[in-house]
């Protein structure tokens, strides 16, 4: 029987495979052959162009074939009862990277698929985490959240109905290991903390830190820690239709966190946050003052505070929005293209002009 808490796809051998075929519910995916088409026209330049019916009938694809055919592997993804036969790592990589040239470069590619990310907070992250995924970045990720799918999060979260209660880092790894077979997760189901984020700076797992945590006092602590640990910070909040990018280069010495020096923020943390000293710090030294604050989530805000609304609103578009300006901000500073050390970046669709014919 397949656990809840299931989310890493198993490699098998031959036997395991015949094993698992005689179980009716068990479905196997071949997708090695069509691999195989796409793999030898990208290493073979030559034929771009042609009519790939009569490609695949040359004795060259033949003998690329017979050199390929047992270079492939059995995916398990247990938690949805499949079997995919599938081209190897390096070549997986390759095919799923392919379609990026050269809007970024093969040197680049390699670069940006050895970072290793930490994302903490799967609502918004979980969408960065997908983005990175999709881009060949970051083939090892840490990702953190302790909590559950709500059917409030759907609007959000790519995810399904079937995975309501769900931990979201379980959702977000299951999403990410279809993608990408051969990625590196590292599941913290609980949460992060002072000490476990230390932990992972301390053992040099983490080049960079995307931060969507909620809690305001652990947001000071990764600031903090990558300061010591000299590890950049993104993070993206969500403004209405839009959204705020952050950036600090705490790799390249910067000493501020939103701003501010770091005693301002410590004795924060030490008195405690109230909600509306929260409110407070997201509208002023997050978002940049009541004037960038959505018209919108401005009255949002205060309907929360007088439990008028349960939550602060999010939108889905804004999630995906965050996403793909996190990854767009994210590989700027692992290619090393973007040195600014203090980045606060709105971006609203609202604003787009457009043009007439």
């Amino acid at each position: 029987m397949i656990q809840e808490y299931e989310y890493k796809p198993k490699i098998l051998t031959e036997t395991e495979v015949k094993k698992l075929k005689k179980q009716k519910h068990i479905k196997i995916v071949d997708v090695f052959s069509n691999q195989l088409k796409e793999l030898f026209i990208i290493k073979n330049l030559g034929y771009v162009g042609q009519e790939k019916e009569k490609v695949y009938q040359t004795r060259e694809f033949k003998n690329f074939s017979k050199k390929m055919e047992k270079k492939y592997v059995y995916v398990f993804y247990p938690w949805n009862f499949s079997i995919v036969k599938t081209v190897r790592k390096e070549d997986y990589l390759e095919l799923k990277t392919n379609r990026n040239r050269d809007l970024i470069t093969k040197e680049e590619q390699v670069k940006l698929r050895n970072a290793r990310v930490g994302i903490f907070g799967m609502s918004v992250g979980s969408n960065i985490a997908f983005v990175l995924t999709q881009a060949g970045v970051a083939n090892e990720i840490t990702i953190s959240d302790f909590d559950e799918l709500d059917t409030t999060n759907l609007n959000r979260i790519i995810a399904g109905v079937h995975q309501i209660g769900l931990n979201k880092c379980i959702v977000a790894a299951r999403h990410i290991y279809e993608d990408n077979p051969f990625a590196k997760i590292t599941v913290l189901p609980n949460g992060v903390s002072k000490q476990t984020i230390e932990k992972l700076l301390k053992q040099k797992r983490l080049d960079l830190i995307v931060d969507e945590i909620d809690n305001m006092a652990i947001k000071i602590d990764i600031r903090v820690l990558a300061q010591k640990y000299k590890v950049p910070v993104v993070m993206v909040t969500d403004n209405g239709e839009g959204i705020v990018l952050h950036i600090e280069r705490y790799d390249l010495a910067h000493k501020k966190i939103f701003g501010k020096e770091k005693v301002y923020f410590e004795s924060l943390v030490s008195s405690g946050f109230s909600k509306e000293k929260i409110a407070e710090l997201i509208i002023s030294d997050i978002v940049g003052g009541v004037g960038k604050v959505d018209k919108r989530m401005h009255q949002s805000v205060t309907k929360v505070l007088r439990k008028e609304l349960v939550s602060w609103p999010q939108l889905g578009s804004a999630a995906i929005l965050a996403g793909v300006m996190a990854t767009y901000a994210i590989k700027q500073v692992i290619l090393g293209y973007d040195k600014r050390i203090d980045v606060r970046g709105h971006i609203n669709p609202l604003e787009i002009t457009y043009g007439t014919h």
